[in-house]
């Protein structure tokens, strides 16, 4: 299955990076209280979804590079 990351999904997964799938989602979970921006709620709970609907493995093969 192909997961197609925006630029700034992207990029806010390389802010969270961690080990494993579960990390970056209970991450960016602990980071939602603190966002005071509705674009970037609604930008981590896509991106949330996705990583829910990804397996470890597939997550384990993705390779993300933060743009400038």
């Amino acid at each position: 299955m192909k997961h197609n990351f925006t630029v700034e999904e992207a990029n806010l997964i390389c802010i969270f990076a961690g080990e494993s799938r579960g990390e970056v989602i209970a991450d960016i979970e602990k980071a939602l209280p603190y966002l005071d921006d509705t674009d970037m709620v609604e930008l981590s709970g896509r991106i949330i979804g996705k990583l829910r609907n990804m397996t470890d493995e597939e997550f384990g093969q993705l390779e993300l590079i933060e743009a400038e």
